[in-house]
């Protein structure tokens, strides 16, 4: 062959190898339909009307990306776009064809960077953290997310996903080859997850159960580790959000005896 035929041969291929290369994987990028996400704010659902708030997840929604075989969810303390999405943590993978999705945060251990000292261990208000092998390992189904095992870890070697805290989430639509769209679709403010006190379900058990001015949650096991449960003058319980660390003991306690006032809540900053 010539050299004007390699030439021009290798012209033709530019615009191929331009279409296929991405910063990762190969083919053509996604495009997000939007870049606006939405996170429904309230109780949770739950498996009946009366049961919401049930469920410990952030319902989210956006527009379909065309060409994509997959999304990736991120959540940040600050606000996620295209130039730092990688540096957010990455929290759920949805496949293709949805435009929701329920997304629970949970706090995971990073291995190579626990040093095994205990401290998340100790702190743990459900026993959820065992160390195995020298290392931290939490049973996802004990976490209530409460957090106190990402504020106890001295070398930040718990992720930040817990309860009560405020987050930005953001979501990117990826090809089947892993190219990732240019643009990402995020929450224009931050959300956070409580436990909340539904006062239309309470059922005021110390009006029944004690027949004193204190809450039968608050004075049987397993109580409230920071007396952050307050008692009005009708028994209707509040929560002191100063105090509490969303142990999820209260949201436990109720719903084991049938109750369901204490309930997952997400509220907008």
């Amino acid at each position: 062959m010539s050299k004007v035929a390699i030439t021009f041969a290798l012209m033709l291929l530019l615009p191929i190898t331009a279409c296929l290369s991405a910063s990762d994987g190969y083919g053509p990028a996604p495009v997000m339909g939007s870049t606006a996400l939405l996170v429904d704010t309230g109780y949770t659902p739950g498996p009946y009307a009366f049961a919401l708030g049930e469920y410990p997840v952030f319902v989210l929604h956006w527009e379909p990306a065309d060409n994509a075989a997959y999304y990736l969810v991120a959540v940040s303390p600050e606000p996620i776009t295209s130039e730092n999405f990688e540096h957010a943590v990455i929290v759920d993978s949805i496949p293709f064809g949805q435009d929701s999705a329920w997304v629970t945060l949970q706090p995971g251990v990073f291995s190579n960077t626990c040093i095994g000292c205990g401290q998340c261990v100790d702190v743990c208000p459900h026993d959820a953290i065992v160390l195995e092998n020298g290392r931290a390992v939490i049973d996802l189904d004990l976490c209530t997310s409460c957090g106190q095992c990402v504020l106890a870890c001295p070398v930040a070697a718990i992720s930040d996903n817990h309860y009560g805290k405020f987050y930005h989430f953001a979501l990117r639509a990826y090809s089947a080859t892993g190219t990732p769209s240019v643009e990402v679709a995020a929450t224009a403010g931050r959300f956070r997850m409580i436990y909340k006190n539904d006062p239309s379900r309470c059922a005021r058990c110390n009006n029944y159960q004690t027949g004193e001015s204190t809450c039968y949650m608050i004075i049987n096991d397993p109580p409230c580790p920071v007396g952050a449960l307050e008692v009005q003058d009708d028994f209707m319980v509040v929560i002191d959000y100063d105090k509490c660390i969303h142990c999820g003991r209260c949201f436990i306690h109720c719903r084991t005896d049938g109750l369901y006032s204490m309930s997952n809540f997400v509220e907008a900053e």
